[in-house]
């Protein structure tokens, strides 16, 4: 059996080497510590000094074309990005790389254009012309950085003839009944102001437009006549003068009326004597208060025509109405039909003769 003494003796002794490990251990660890530390310094200046070096590299760079031919529009744009490879040092490239890049002008009238139509519509030329010209713009930005090559080789343009029209504009109203307050109504048409514009663009494209639209205006309730600024749409390809145009709906109150009028006969040959049950017909109709006093019995001109009367199969005749002003809205007759009788004028006066 074990004495106190020596089982006190073997925990000091197990404490001990516990300290010389954990000892040893942070000594370790510091000598790791320091050996990342200074490698890292070597990779840092390894880097630095690699940096300095001068490197050839691919970098996509953007492009904008300038002064294209007069009279004419690209239908087909060419590439957006040229890929140019480069030389300079590795701090230049680096930062190139990384950096936005605002896009190079390339200067289409200032190189040679090879014609692949008849018409110049479809040209190419060589990128290797534009090398030292985007070198000099490229060393405005970024100091010691040379072009020795771009991709692609050939850049091809697709014109097309400009053309100008003036075209109508056409608004979008979206659910064009049901935007009215209660007992209002569109006092005329819906119209923009301007009316019309003139729009720039390939021919191809110009002659088939009828109207430009505009994006889709929602409206609710309206009681008075509104105007709301709204965005056209745009083609892509095509070129507007303005963004915007003003949308005009005019709005009033409206009011039922009635008038009672003679029922008209039309194209009822000489022999014939046309007598219709009734001789009148009731008239209502919805007109704004702003056009109301406009209104008067004599521009309806209910009508039956003779040419209509199909004897054998009907004893009534349609009555219609000649055409009436556009504020005359919703106009419906009492009877819609009439009864009619035909009689023939020679046989009175054959009686007529005979009396005599």
């Amino acid at each position: 059996m074990k004495t106190p003494e020596k089982k006190t003796s073997g925990i000091k002794t197990f404490s001990d080497l516990q300290e010389k490990i954990t000892s040893l251990f942070r000594q370790v660890q510091n000598k790791i510590l320091v050996f990342l530390f200074f490698l890292a310094l070597s990779v840092l200046a390894w880097f630095i000094r690699a940096l300095s070096d001068t490197y050839d590299a691919e970098i996509k760079y953007p492009v904008r074309y300038i002064n294209l031919p007069p009279n004419k529009i690209l239908s087909q744009p060419p590439p957006e990005k040229l890929l140019l490879t480069v030389r300079s040092d590795g701090y230049t490239i680096l930062s190139t790389k990384l950096i936005f890049k605002p896009p190079l002008s390339y200067n289409v009238n200032a190189f040679s254009m090879y014609s692949l139509t008849m018409d110049s519509t479809s040209v190419y030329t060589l990128t290797r012309y534009a090398r030292e010209r985007l070198s000099a713009e490229l060393n405005k930005k970024k100091k010691n950085i040379e072009i020795i090559d771009i991709k692609p080789d050939t850049l091809f343009f697709n014109f097309s003839r400009v053309k100008k029209r003036k075209i109508p504009v056409s608004a979008i109203i979206m659910n064009p009944h049901t935007i009215y307050a209660q007992q209002h109504m569109l006092n005329g048409k819906i119209y923009t102001n301007p009316d019309s514009i003139v729009v720039t663009g390939p021919a191809a494209i110009i002659d088939t437009l009828r109207f430009i639209l505009t994006k889709p205006l929602h409206l609710k309730e309206l009681s008075d006549t509104t105007e709301k600024k709204i965005l056209i749409q745009k083609h892509p390809k095509l070129m507007y003068p303005l963004n915007k145009v003003k949308v005009i709906v005019p709005v009033d109150e409206f009011t039922e009326s009635e008038f009672t009028v003679n029922l008209i006969q039309k194209n009822v040959p000489d022999s014939i004597l046309l007598k219709t049950f009734p001789k009148t017909v009731a008239i209502k109709y919805i007109v704004t208060l702003s056009n109301f006093e406009k209104v008067s019995s004599d521009m309806f001109k209910p009508y039956v025509d003779y040419n209509d009367i199909d004897i054998e199969m009907n004893s009534k005749a349609t009555i219609k109405m000649d055409s009436l002003p556009p504020y005359i809205h919703s106009v419906h007759l009492t009877p819609g039909s009439a009864e009619f009788l035909i009689e023939r004028k020679y046989v009175e006066d054959r009686n007529n003769r005979g009396n005599r």
